[in-house]
């Protein structure tokens, strides 16, 4: 019986779930991944909010940007036991509370595990790899590989691309492997001009590939689209990066369109997920087991679920308190300005209940006054609503908490494994209720070059299943 590879201190999936579920429903998570959020953390006391004893270990540090190093460590899967940190400031690592040791350690083991699994791989040619970036070589030598494998166990000849893009792998399949046909499905016009281009300069056949423009949105036109091309034979349905909810989208194709056998997608962008409501009955959670537990997400653990902190540029030994962080600056920045502008009463106007986008720039962040002014320009707040003086009382009174920002907004971004975890196992519940066989969680690629390396893997019965 296939089953995902859950962390080392689970044997059964359900009690895995279970804690994974409990554990983001704790005040803290809670708190930290929405309750109160990085923006508002000067309105809301975010820092007074957390453990006394954690604020004032990471205020001891001489340089905020290595305490966040040591939380960003206390996550990653491959981390020696002593963090590297301890040589440069061995009484203070040595000192770290174990309330936070043990959070982080809890954090670690209910994160579903992203060592790539062995694998095959697919030597892909330089006239297929001549606009492809590193990652997007990895993704695609990787993925290729293991969809072809499926497809010769399963005698599947059909191939379905959902957010297919610019065509990079449903271009290699089609040109690596001439007994597969492929349908490149994306709902960008130019996106897909560029892709049948690319496939025409390598002589790949339309019979072979046919690229077509059509919005995913689990509407049954689509898959009326794809009965008429599989013509009876059977499909096998893939993507590799499947942003937001078209990862649930194709799930959905996946149970529902008959001609669809097997299923392997890769999710991300999770900000673009859609919550459960009342306006969108299907959205996030898609299975029954953590409806019935009342899972819920916020925007802010969405966001989180697309971080990488483990993959983020370490430190320097140089690093001390002269450095400056431009995005630690636009942090700040953003949260003392929300604070001015909560405190005089000026409400900045929301879209569809989001925060609105500010249109910082780098230079932006080289003063206060300066990111203020370009901000509530975007904002279309009159400069004479905030008098320069308030701007430089506010900027003088909050100027040190840029460290308190940066690290409550690192406590968001460390949850992001939990969070892609939790985001997994609802579409692993939603397959095995509908009835999917070989429902498995696979790291397909190496996490250090692709982050987002959780593919979605289903069968239908069958022959060929393992």
């Amino acid at each position: 019986m296939v089953s995902p590879t859950l962390p080392s201190s689970y044997d059964t999936i359900e009690n895995y779930t279970s804690d994974l579920c409990s554990f983001l429903d704790t005040p803290l998570v809670r708190q930290i991944t929405g309750g109160i959020h990085v923006n508002d953390a000067l309105i809301q006391n975010g820092w007074q909010a957390l453990p006394q004893e954690w604020t004032e270990w990471w205020s001891a540090w001489p340089d905020y940007r290595l305490a966040q190093q040591d939380l960003v460590d206390g996550i990653d899967e491959e981390a020696e036991p002593a963090s590297r940190l301890v040589q440069q400031q061995p009484r203070l690592a040595a000192s770290r509370p174990e309330s936070l040791t043990t959070w982080l350690s809890t954090l670690k083991s209910l994160a579903l595990p992203r060592t790539q699994r062995p694998g095959p791989a697919v030597a892909l040619p330089k006239v297929l790899t001549a606009h492809m970036g590193p990652k997007k070589m990895s993704e695609v030598s990787s993925g290729a590989a293991y969809i072809h494998d499926v497809c010769q166990r399963r005698g599947i000849r059909r191939i379905v691309d959902m957010g297919s893009g610019q065509g990079y792998l449903s271009i290699s399949l089609a040109y690596l492997f001439r007994g597969l046909q492929c349908l490149a499905i994306d709902g960008s016009e130019s996106q897909v001009a560029g892709s049948r281009a690319v496939a025409i300069s390598l002589g790949i056949p339309e019979h072979r590939l046919e690229q077509i423009v059509h919005w995913i949105d689990g509407a049954p036109s689509l898959a009326s689209r794809i009965q008429d091309w599989a013509d009876g034979e059977s499909c096998m349905l893939v993507g590799l990066h499947a942003c937001g909810s078209l990862s649930e989208h194709m799930i959905r194709y996946f149970a529902t369109v008959p001609c669809i056998e097997a299923l392997a997608v890769v999710g991300c962008c999770y900000n673009h997920v859609v919550p459960r409501s009342p306006s969108c009955p299907a959205g996030f959670p898609i299975s029954a087991a953590l409806r019935e537990r009342n899972v819920v997400l916020s925007a802010t653990a969405l966001m989180a679920g697309c971080q990488a902190p483990n993959n983020w540029k370490r430190p320097g030994r140089g690093c001390d308190q002269e450095g400056e962080s431009v995005f630690g600056k636009r942090r700040l920045h953003r949260a003392i300005l929300e604070k001015l502008l909560h405190d005089k009463g000026i409400e900045v106007s929301r879209q569809d209940g989001k925060r609105p986008v500010w249109g910082i720039r780098k230079q932006d962040t080289a003063s206060f006054a300066k990111f203020a002014r370009r901000s509530m320009d975007c904002l279309k707040i009159a400069h004479d609503r905030v008098p320069a003086a308030d701007l430089m009382a506010y900027e003088e009174r909050y100027k040190d908490c840029e460290g308190q920002i940066a690290i409550l907004w690192t406590l968001s971004v460390l949850c992001c494994k939990v969070v892609e975890s939790l985001i997994a196992l609802d579409r692993y519940w939603f397959l095995k209720e509908q009835g999917a066989k070989g429902v498995d969680i696979v790291p397909i690629f190496d996490f250090k070059i692709s982050p987002r390396n959780l593919m979605m893997v289903a069968e239908k019965a069958g022959p060929g299943l393992p």
